[in-house]
């Protein structure tokens, strides 16, 4: 697919290498590590610490290993990091696309409920501990999905194509998003996602195809957590 069907123009290559992408991750699971630490510290200590605050500060922050490792020591430019024009027709394919995922998580769904698992814990969890919902909905709806796609696939999928190719990239960059998110159940879910967004980002030669796609799972999850914390859906 190097012809890039659904791009404006072609996408060229990129300046940093695996290294900078290994250490990348490594600033990344440092940040989580201390992100948890002192959230464990606050709980103990009893602190006044807003969950929605919290995730959206943590999530923001992680603009800054791919900066580092791109604008400030290549030179680089966010364009590079996959903010480019696309075609239409990428939001198009990236619909269809979601829509076999949500049938394929249906599936697995329905399959963990035979041992009385869950892809993900109740989300309506996290509204009871913020007094800022609607920093929490726009933190997951729109902070998470622009940070994380210019993360895991403007610099860590890009940063791994050039030597891997393009497939091995995507499952790398995939299985990496998955383990950050950190529950063993959500793996697989999280992992087509990521496969998904990395194909629309080799499609288009833009991640922004693949940020719209994220935002549209993430804030559908969101909402539908929002309107159960607020009993607007009883009985579901």
């Amino acid at each position: 697919m190097n012809n890039l069907p659904f791009s404006e123009e072609p996408a060229p290559p990129v300046p940093w290498t695996p290294r900078d992408v290994v250490g990348g991750l490594l600033v990344f699971v440092l940040w989580i590590l201390f992100f948890v630490g002192m959230g464990l510290a606050g709980t103990q200590l009893e602190l006044p610490v807003d969950t929605g605050l919290v995730i959206v500060f943590g999530e923001a922050v992680l603009l800054l290993p791919a900066w580092y490792f791109t604008v400030h020591k290549y030179g680089a430019s966010w364009a590079d990091l996959g903010l480019r024009p696309f075609r239409a027709g990428a939001v198009g394919l990236g619909c269809g696309l979601m829509l076999a995922s949500v049938l394929v998580n249906f599936v697995y769904a329905s399959f963990l409920a035979q041992f009385g698992l869950q892809i993900q814990p109740e989300l309506q969890q996290i509204f009871d501990g913020t007094a800022f919902p609607l920093a929490l909905l726009f933190g997951g709806a729109v902070v998470a999905p622009v940070v994380e796609e210019i993360f895991f696939r403007g610099f860590v999928f890009t940063g791994l194509r050039g030597k891997w190719g393009w497939p091995k990239a995507a499952l790398a960059s995939a299985g990496l998003f998955a383990l950050a998110h950190v529950l063993p159940t959500s793996f697989l879910p999280i992992f087509i996602l990521g496969l998904i967004f990395a194909f629309l980002f080799q499609a288009s030669g833009s991640i922004w195809p693949a940020i719209l796609m994220h935002m549209l799972t993430n804030a559908v999850a969101l909402l539908l957590a929002y309107a159960l914390s607020q009993g607007w859906l009883p009985g579901v």
